[in-house]
């Protein structure tokens, strides 16, 4: 399965834990007129385990972290919010840890923050098994303080964060 596909038919099969999910991430951190609050919000939001669309026995769990720029930097005065979106996959009948196919867990992330946003998202280094599966999958995304995506702020020392798209 390409992946479109996996995307198209992760958006067909769970449009309404998408809704859900995307809006509880991308919703405003802060109230109006207080963008210095995106420093000091950091809040976390859980998609219920859904099924992968690649393994039948296998339940995906996602999180996302929001949290302000000055989380990740010393800069303290720095605006912003960074979104880590991690994917942990688990056995339906045991609940044991399976490894992911990066391929799917691409696939979610784009059917989660699609549109323009993906174009600026980061893979986290995560170690790839031979076989092209994760233990565990994380994406970021940098957002200014009026929301909008940008690339990693030099402040951020993570040195493992690759562009999705030149990964």
């Amino acid at each position: 399965m390409t992946f479109n596909e996996l995307t198209t038919r992760i958006q067909i099969q769970h449009t309404q834990e998408l809704s859900a999910f995307r809006q509880g991430i991308t919703s405003p951190p802060y109230k109006a007129g207080t963008p210095t609050m995106l420093n000091a919000d950091r809040r976390s939001v859980r998609m219920s385990p859904v099924q992968s669309v690649e393994d039948s026995n296998a339940n995906l769990t996602i999180v996302a972290d929001v949290e302000g720029l000055a989380w990740f930097t010393a800069d303290k005065g720095l605006l912003g919010s960074c979104i880590t979106v991690s994917i942990a996959g688990h056995r339906r009948n045991t609940g044991t840890r399976v490894h992911l196919p990066l391929a799917e867990c691409d696939a979610w992330i784009e059917a989660i923050l699609g549109g323009a946003w993906i174009t600026h998202v980061y893979r986290a280094g995560n170690k790839v098994e031979p076989d092209g599966r994760l233990d565990i999958a994380s994406y970021r995304l940098f957002l200014d303080e009026r929301r909008n995506p940008v690339a990693k702020p030099q402040a951020v020392a993570d040195s493992s964060l690759r562009r999705l798209e030149e990964s």
